[in-house]
């Protein structure tokens, strides 16, 4: 990268130019985070900033903003030069919050914000909707660099993958003073804003599903038998994919909040299915096992169908249940012993779900 210099051009004094000076490489270090916060149209137009430090399987990421169009960017900042294994880094961060299904995606989000000087966003999914269009997405990600300056190597491997159809982009900033003042000047390296998404990076997440199917030696047909049975209900689901997850959702758009244990979310998962190198696991959620009654799982439990109990979900409690149930089919065979009992279980999910729907609705037009 060539050497950026900036001159000052005094025009009382015709037209006389001075150089300005490169500020201190550690004085502009200190500076560069704190000020692209507290300023985010320094890294792009229309930024809106909503995390910093956010918690990552690969460590914190330096800064988590959203596009105008409504599309989640991943900032990787070096105090210094960019080398190549920021590349690897923020890569690591992407793909890590892209695997998130929607719901886990937008309460990852609100409780990570707030921290070093980014708002607290109580309720992630309302305000992306406050903000952004209703046909708007999170997905897919953008992923950009940002440092004092860039090695070879890196701008070599970012323009690779960029021209593989990756979103990924270059910012260096320069800083030079002048009359006591820090001025940063912004240099784009390398910009994937007009370049077309590549095949890989902007296929359906149900591509990425199948081929989460295949990685896991998981029968295709035994995926698609237990997803038949949530598609051919009395109530109809909306569907979502995560790299190894299938979430199914019920429509909550008609309720209302009220002063109880529960308040429902449109994001907010009742059925699941992940796959794993045992198989399938058929899950429940909280909401789920209230709708159903937990009574119900306890006399599947006596038939010899044995339901693994996961961890406390806070967010999905319905009532006083706040845990999730999932049973595990590790092939067709299996499937075919246990497939009516799990049918009729779903069932009643859907007929608890529209009694529910009946009686909330009943009691607003009182």
């Amino acid at each position: 990268m060539e050497e950026l210099k900036i001159w000052s051009i005094d025009s009382d004094s015709n037209a006389k130019v001075t150089a300005l000076d490169t500020a201190a490489q550690t004085e502009s270090e200190g500076l560069l985070e704190d000020i692209l916060t507290e300023n985010p149209e320094m890294l792009a137009d229309g930024l809106k900033l909503i995390g910093r430090q956010t918690r990552t399987t690969g460590g914190p990421l330096d800064l988590l903003g959203v596009e105008p169009d409504g599309r989640l960017s991943v900032y990787e900042l070096k105090r210094g030069t960019l080398s190549r294994e920021a590349v690897a880094q923020v890569i690591d961060y992407a793909s890590d919050l892209e695997d998130l299904d929607t719901e886990s995606l937008y309460r990852h989000i609100a409780e990570q914000s707030g921290n070093l000087g980014i708002q607290k966003i109580g309720d992630f999914e309302e305000w992306y909707r406050e903000n952004f269009a209703d046909d708007a997405s999170l997905t897919p990600l953008r992923m950009v660099l940002v440092g004092l300056g860039v090695d070879e190597t890196t701008e070599r491997m970012v323009n690779y993958l960029v021209r593989s159809g990756v979103d990924i982009s270059l910012l260096t900033f320069h800083c030079f003073e002048q009359d006591g003042k820090t001025l940063f000047a912004r240099q784009v390296e390398v910009d994937s804003s007009n370049t077309p998404v590549g095949p890989r990076h902007g296929e359906p997440r149900l591509q990425r599903f199948r081929e989460s199917i295949r990685s896991h030696g998981v029968d295709e047909r035994l995926v698609d038998e237990v997803t038949s049975m949530f598609m051919r209900r009395t109530v109809s689901f909306s569907t979502e994919h995560s790299k190894t997850k299938r979430n199914f959702y019920l429509d909550y758009s008609w309720y209302k909040p009220k002063d109880d244990s529960w308040s429902p979310k449109k994001n907010a998962a009742t059925l699941f299915i992940e796959v794993d190198k045992g198989g399938v696991m058929v899950g429940f959620h909280a909401v789920a096992v209230a709708l159903a009654k937990p009574k119900e799982f306890d006399g599947l439990r006596a038939e010899g169908i044995e339901f693994e109990r996961t961890p406390k979900e806070s967010i999905l409690q319905f009532g006083q249940v706040d845990y999730a149930l999932k049973v595990a089919v590790s092939s067709l065979e299996k499937w075919s012993e246990i497939r009516p009992q799990l049918t009729a279980l779903v069932e009643k999910v859907c007929e608890g779900y529209s009694a529910y729907k009946q009686r909330a609705l009943s009691e607003d037009t009182e």
